[in-house]
């Protein structure tokens, strides 16, 4: 399992391997320099050192730059067409044009300025695939990630400005790599026009800065013979060296009229410390290198298949990424919700003391109020039942200025009590003679319904002489007197001093029934409005 910083340190580390003919050299990147780690040779014994090599440093991406003679350029042009189109037609063009390899590279330079104003495309392809398969091969076995495949021809062209300071006119590099040869390209406003790989020997070595001379001058006349395509400027011919090779060149070259030399010092362009291994003057390695780690650029030539530890790489980088940051985002979380989770526990905290304290302060304001003969529930319940009957302005005033209208003409009757009450159904209204009413059914909600003022009066006759009959007479007199009235709706006798009825047993004495001439009647008042339901059905004794 990897851990994060071992994960980290493989996302920002980075190598490439420089692939010659001959040879093949290891580039690592510390501290932002490229330092040559090690050299393999071709062979059999140089790819088993390959192998022990990945096998001590795993995991860390490969960029490849290939520089062999087998490499071969088209300038072409193309219909201008959509991109989609454009792609699909290189393709099959590159297919036909370089067999047998699965190297191929195209890509659009430009654009013609007359006639249809074609595209002009550079197609490329590594012609010989197998001297950069053999080690790509190695590099899949040990699941190494491969970032790209590039060729120097092709990457001289990204360092154009900065070798030459501009990319205008006809520009030639001249180069020498320890694992190649001495490579020449050429380009034309920018663009590649060709390039070629010479292969130095041992005894060459010796006498260097004249086989260096007399391969430019072959390449000058080359481009002096092709008139027809020869820019109308002078050519401008920059070599890539270091030291006394510098020095040397300049006595040999012969001077014309239509080139010009650049002399450029690689140490003044890569610097002092481009690497830590100092190099032989003749080679340019150490600067390719320092640039194609520095800037990486994209892939040409490897696909997708030789890519795919690379993109599982950056695929694992970004779920651990993705999985790191969630974690955090989680940290985050928990930690706002446990902030969230104190903030209200201390704000009930606080809310309880209140509470306290208030509850305290009413109950010292509350001992400090006057005695009162009524209960605070008892006085509300008043207050209550009176607002309600002032809202609905039903009152038993007129049940008593009956009743009082009424006792006028019977002095004899005196009135023990008066249960009051307003109800929907007079016929059930203190049924058997009770003192309580049933509840009113409201059938429809919110129906209008009428209401009665019902009544059940409770008296007796004062003096009594002991005669019934009088005194019965009497009563019935009184409730005659109430049912003329014009307000009163109903009048019955609930109950007489002395039930005369036929199923009544008739019994007493003379002792018990002295002074007790008592009656009960049930008077009910025509309709009023309607009251709440809270208050229908509930009698109140006056």
């Amino acid at each position: 399992m990897i851990s994060l910083p071992d994960l980290a340190y493989r996302l920002r580390a980075r190598r490439a391997l420089l692939i010659g003919a001959r040879q093949a050299a290891v580039y690592e990147w510390r501290d932002n320099v490229a330092v040559r780690r090690a050299v393999f040779e071709a062979g059999e014994e140089g790819r088993q050192g390959f192998r022990r090599y990945l096998a001590e440093t795993p995991g860390i991406p490969f960029y490849l730059l290939v520089d062999v003679a087998d490499e071969e350029y088209r300038q072409d042009t193309v219909p201008h067409l959509s991109r989609r189109d454009r792609q699909a037609l290189l393709k099959r063009k590159a297919a036909r044009l370089f067999k047998d390899t699965g190297y191929c590279f195209f890509r659009v330079t430009g654009r013609e300025t007359t006639g249809r104003r074609d595209d002009r495309v550079l197609l490329s392809a590594l012609a010989n695939p197998g001297i950069v398969r053999q080690w790509v091969a190695i590099l899949d076995e040990a699941r190494t990630p491969l970032a790209g495949i590039c060729s120097l021809p092709l990457f001289s062209g990204q360092l154009l400005k900065v070798i030459a300071g501009r990319d205008d006119g006809c520009r030639l590099l001249v180069s020498m790599q320890s694992v190649s040869g001495l490579r020449q390209t050429c380009f034309d406003n920018g663009a590649l026009r060709f390039s070629r790989l010479v292969q130095t020997s041992r005894a060459e070595q010796e006498s260097l800065s004249e086989m260096i001379g007399d391969e430019v001058e072959k390449v000058l006349r080359y481009l002096d013979s092709r008139r027809a395509d020869a820019p109308a400027g002078p050519v401008h011919v920059h070599f890539l060296f270091a030291g006394d090779l510098l020095q040397e060149l300049k006595t040999v070259l012969k001077q014309q009229d239509s080139v010009t030399y650049h002399f450029c010092d690689l140490r003044e362009l890569a610097g002092e410390n481009a690497c830590s291994k100092p190099v032989p003057d003749s080679s340019s390695d150490a600067y390719f290198m320092q640039q194609l780690l520095s800037l990486r650029p994209g892939n040409v030539y490897a696909g997708a298949a030789e890519r795919r530890w690379f993109f599982l790489g950056r695929l694992r980088a970004g779920v651990a990424a993705a999985g790191f940051a969630m974690l955090l985002g989680s940290a985050g979380w928990s930690a706002l919700k446990v902030y969230g989770g104190i903030v209200l526990y201390l704000g009930g905290k606080t809310a309880e003391e209140e509470t306290h304290r208030y509850a305290a302060e009413y109950e010292l304001a509350r001992k400090r109020l006057p005695e009162t003969p009524v209960d605070p529930p008892d006085l509300k319940t008043a207050v209550m039942i009176a607002d309600s009957l002032a809202q609905n302005k039903t009152s038993p005033i007129g049940m008593v200025t009956v009743l009082g209208h009424s006792l006028h003409g019977f002095p004899a009757i005196r009135l023990s009590s008066i249960s009051w009450m307003v109800t929907g159904d007079p016929d059930t209204a203190f049924a058997g003679g009770s003192d309580h009413a049933a509840p009113i059914a409201m059938d429809v909600p919110g129906a209008v319904r009428s209401l009665y003022q019902a009544a059940l009066v409770k008296g007796r006759l004062e003096p009594f002489d002991g005669n019934y009959r009088e005194a019965m007479d009497a009563i019935n007199r009184f409730a005659e007197d109430l049912r003329a009235r014009e307000a009163v709706s109903g009048v019955d006798i609930v109950a007489l001093p002395l039930d005369t009825s036929s199923g009544t047993d008739l019994q007493g004495n003379t002792q018990s029934l002295q002074n007790q001439a008592e009656f009960t009647l049930k008077l009910v008042l025509k309709n009023e409005p309607a009251i709440p339901a809270e208050f229908r059905g509930q009698s109140k004794n006056l």
